[in-house]
């Protein structure tokens, strides 16, 4: 059913790219909004465009979890699993069709942006610097290798783990807003611990632990987990590293308490916050980072604005 705004809902995602950048996040969530309608506005036409963009790490990280889900999938059904250099070359596979989707199909993004894969990089014309794709190698290797010889393998191979779920998309609500959340795996162990497990493919970083605090929140209001029964564990495939963290009833509630004030903030921008109705596009000002722009998948719809700010 067509809707003329969006749905008002709150995900770790969603305030990260509204504490980046405000315009971004209008694009984001607001302006792209029924861009994919023929006939569509110009500018919501562009933004729903641009909005399906992707880059060369994400894609990579993307590739990564697509392997695990199905690792996670073959365990279950009591299939083998993979050697690392199998799972590399999967990843390979479906960084391949991506790129050659970028580099050759172009018009055919234009004309249906929801079907096509784009990287930004070839969007704008930049390409993927020698440099970058040395790193990209690298991180294949080592992702590959990180996944393959995980602990949570054995864990779930164990008599009596059970798999609750593994990348499914879901909510749960925090003041009657839906609060999205994909952890990429949680499990109960045997003697019945909870563990939220979180795959990188990154560095190390602080905000990733604030994403793994929300999916303990997540995981304490869907499966009514006992909170003090909940391990949250980040794993740093390429860095082949892995932090496990326990947090009790306080942390919880500060989590949630960081979600509502997070959501007030963004209900500021709102004409009217009945129908997420946002306010004019001059209410969500660019980001003081200029040296971010370019990276950004809307730099298209800011160029203009950013070369008059410093003519």
């Amino acid at each position: 059913m067509r809707t003329e705004y969006p749905q008002w809902s709150w995900s770790f995602s969603r305030q990260q790219i509204f504490a980046s950048c405000r315009r971004r996040y209008y694009y984001n969530y607001y302006a792209s909004h029924n861009g994919w309608e023929q006939g569509a506005p110009p500018e919501a036409a562009l933004a729903y465009r641009l909005k399906k963009l992707s880059n060369i790490y994400t894609v990579l990280g993307d590739a990564v979890h697509k392997c695990a889900q199905s690792m996670v999938e073959r365990l279950s059904l009591g299939r083998s699993l993979p050697s690392a250099e199998a799972v590399e070359e999967e990843i390979r596979r479906q960084l391949r069709r991506v790129w050659k989707s970028s580099r050759d199909d172009r018009d055919l993004f234009l004309m249906r942006p929801n079907r096509v894969d784009m990287l930004h990089e070839f969007y704008y014309g930049r390409g993927v610097s020698e440099s970058v794709v040395e790193r990209i190698n690298q991180r294949i290797v080592q992702a590959s290798e990180g996944l393959v010889n995980s602990s949570v393998w054995d864990e779930l191979a164990a008599a009596g783990a059970e798999v609750i779920s593994c990348e499914q998309f879901d909510t749960i609500l925090i003041a009657d807003t839906p609060v999205y959340a994909v952890p990429d795996l949680v499990f109960r162990k045997p003697g019945g611990e909870w563990v939220v497990v979180d795959w990188k493919t990154g560095e190390e970083a602080e905000e990733n632990r604030d994403q793994v605090a929300l999916y303990v929140l997540f995981v304490h209001k869907k499966y009514q987990a006992p909170v003090e029964q909940i391990t949250a564990r980040l794993e740093y495939l390429n860095l082949k590293t892995k932090i496990e963290m326990r947090f009790d009833v306080q942390d919880v509630r500060a989590v949630e308490q960081s979600a509502l004030e997070s959501m007030e903030r963004m209900r500021e921008l709102l004409r009217s916050p009945e129908l997420n109705a946002p306010q004019p596009k001059g209410s969500f000002p660019l980001t003081e980072d200029r040296d971010q722009c370019p990276w950004c998948s809307f730099y298209e719809l800011c160029q203009e604005e950013l070369e008059r700010s410093v003519s």
